[in-house]
């Protein structure tokens, strides 16, 4: 659907950013009244299209503003569209590693550009997806030279340290390492490598690989940003309290000046996708098992196919109406939690329904997950109930895009993988969908998956 933590979200110099926790909170309370009483999607004036304004400078960098004159903040996110998906074999990790050192190695003092946001009281970060990398802002209205100059700063800094590099280097060592200790973390990784090859990128973690990472050096850390952290490889968005001709001025003034170049061939790992399936089993020091059933989902430009799978998303796992909470939580009682991983990609996307549960109700888990999704593709989905999952959806797409940074991360999410218009476009897609396209789509996921089984055994590290 939309956006998630990128990977290896930094922590601020100082805690200044205001959490969304509350949101989340109020996001379960009021979820029936919005089924109730909100307008439907299509009435939505979420990323209203009228008021986003773009621009392609001549070195190919992209400008995408969102005006917002009533906000009190302005939010500017520079995309980078590398991604881990985008690494060589025997580099992988390259990426992950190259946002943490740009982000982290900003010089002391004056010269920091984390520093200079902070101190007109923003906060800046970074992140890596399989798709994109981002560096983002979020400063009071009136301090947007600040957060332009500051990200451009980041992203242009060709010069790295390699005191920098090695500190940075063993911190992503260390993220890999704590990974295998989140279960879910565990699930979702396995996932990808089963879907889409172990030696593919896209199936391959995006924190990368220690081995590989090992091997890396500063050359071929820099060798990688001149290919790819080019003008015609990215995108600029600016939401907020600011002008369509401010912001270009702005952006224009710093990465105006930026070269060209041609880009590397990008590799189609989703293309050549593995054909078998079956079961794979992996012992963790858990006491509790989980199950995935994994498939190969749409990409980024199928829209009708993405909406209707984010339908089904919430169709079957929206807790606590969702049709798998209800029968494998409620009526069976044999999981303590169910969920969906599916986030679009410009690739195919991983479609992954997973549950919690004994390791002795594994196989009821399992054909709970196979009848459910052979149902949806075999019988029409009433109408009031496809209604409401449109409502639901559309509340969670709602609380997804409260604040500027939020509309700025969306726009950014959506023009690394396909168009920013996307972002605008999304809920009358989705309310588009109708209980056919459900069940065309629903029809790719229920054939017989790729099993991931996590279970209790082996000793903790």
């Amino acid at each position: 659907m939309a956006v998630v933590p990128a990977m290896s979200t930094h922590r601020p110099l100082t805690h200044r950013g205001r959490t969304r926790a509350l949101a989340r909170l109020c996001a379960a309370a009021v979820t029936a009244w919005l089924v109730a009483c909100a307008p439907g999607p299509a009435e939505a004036a979420i990323l209203d299209p009228r008021g986003i304004q773009s621009e392609a400078f001549s070195n190919g960098l992209r400008l995408i503003v969102s005006s917002e004159p009533d906000a009190s903040v302005i939010a500017v996110e520079v995309i980078v569209k590398v991604g881990s998906a985008d690494e060589p074999q025997g580099q992988r990790g390259i990426a992950h590693l190259l946002e943490h050192v740009l982000w982290a190695g900003a010089g002391a003092g004056d010269q920091d550009p984390r520093r200079r946001i902070e101190r007109v009281g923003g906060v800046i970060n970074g992140g890596t997806l399989r798709d994109f990398t981002r560096f983002y802002a979020t400063v009071p209205a009136g301090s947007l030279e600040a957060a332009v100059d500051a990200l451009g700063d980041v992203v242009a800094r060709s010069k790295i340290d390699p005191v920098v590099f090695a500190r940075e280097r063993q911190v992503i060592v260390q993220e890999t390492t704590a990974r295998q200790e989140d279960p879910r973390t565990v699930l979702n990784d396995a996932a990808f490598a089963v879907v889409y090859g172990a030696s593919s990128a896209y199936g391959s973690p995006i924190g990368g690989d220690a081995g590989d990472l090992g091997t890396v050096d500063v050359s071929a850390l820099a060798l990688f940003r001149e290919k790819w952290y080019v003008p015609n490889n990215m995108a600029v968005v600016v939401a907020g309290n600011v002008s369509f001709d401010a912001a270009r001025a702005a952006v224009q003034r710093v990465f105006g000046p930026a070269a060209p170049s041609p880009l590397p061939d990008r590799a189609r790992d989703a293309d050549r996708l593995p054909a078998s399936a079956g079961e794979h089993r992996i012992e963790l020091p858990i006491t509790k098992a989980y199950v995935m059933a994994a498939f190969a989902g749409p990409e980024a430009s199928e829209h009708p196919q993405v909406c209707a799978t984010d339908l089904m998303s919430t169709l079957l796992a929206h807790d606590p109406v969702g049709r798998l909470v209800v029968e494998l939580k409620e009526q069976q009682a044999v999981a303590d939690e169910v969920g969906i991983d599916f986030l679009t990609q410009r690739q195919r996307s991983l479609f992954g329904v997973w549950a919690l549960c004994d390791p002795g109700e594994l196989e009821q888990a399992k054909s709970a997950i196979r009848a459910e999704l052979a149902r949806v593709a075999r019988e029409p989905v009433p109408i009031g109930e496809l209604a409401t999952a449109k409502r639901l959806l559309a509340a969670g797409y709602a609380f997804a895009n409260e604040t500027p940074a939020d509309r700025a991360s969306t726009l950014a999410f959506y023009e690394a993988i396909d168009t920013y218009r996307a972002a605008s476009y999304y809920l009358s897609w989705v309310i588009d969908v109708s209980p056919h396209t459900l069940m065309a789509t629903a029809a790719q996921y229920s054939g017989e998956p790729a099993w991931i089984i996590l279970v209790p055994g082996g000793a903790r590290q």
